[in-house]
């Protein structure tokens, strides 16, 4: 289905992933994507909605998309006639499309501890990598003595097939 292509991802490569997807739901879900961003924006706008953190809608991610099976279209039930006298009914089916966006959690943290007057964490890049660094060093000495013990014991269990041989 076209709603499990988006599901879980940014709102800008959910629009760019519809845009190529040539099936007839993608039409909808992407004039839903966009009324849901403009709404996000409207929002924000606002005079009212001052006091309340503001979404970046750049940031937003699909975190639940559905299409429910919703009414026959028209008010009445129409038949198709069929062989021997039968007749079987014509479906024209609808959908209920419901979206979700959701903001990404880093921005949620950072927004929170700003409104608790506290300074949002900056992300430790340079420290994250030295860490790696040195773990790597660590896991080369380590695994050093355990290579010149694999090489003994192999050379051992090859000395005694050759001796059972």
């Amino acid at each position: 289905m076209v709603v499990d292509l988006i599901r879980g991802k940014n709102v800008n490569q959910a629009l760019e992933i519809l845009q190529f997807t040539h099936r007839r739901p993608a039409q909808y879900l992407t004039k839903l994507i966009r009324s849901c961003i403009a709404n996000v924006e409207y929002y924000n706008a606002q005079e009212a909605n001052k006091a309340l953190p503001n979404v970046d809608s750049e940031e937003l991610y699909v975190s639940d998309v559905r299409a429910d099976e919703g009414p026959l279209k028209g008010n009445r039930r129409r038949w198709r006639p069929r062989s021997r006298g039968m007749a079987t009914p014509i479906n024209k089916r609808t959908c209920h499309l419901s979206l979700v966006l959701a903001e990404s959690e880093t921005k949620e943290s950072d927004r929170e501890k700003e409104s608790k007057g506290q300074k949002p964490e900056a992300r430790k890049v340079a420290d994250k990598s030295e860490a790696t660094e040195e773990a790597k060093a660590e896991a080369v000495e380590e695994q050093a003595p355990e290579a010149e013990t694999r090489k003994s014991t192999e050379t051992t269990g090859d000395k005694s097939t050759k001796d059972e041989e």
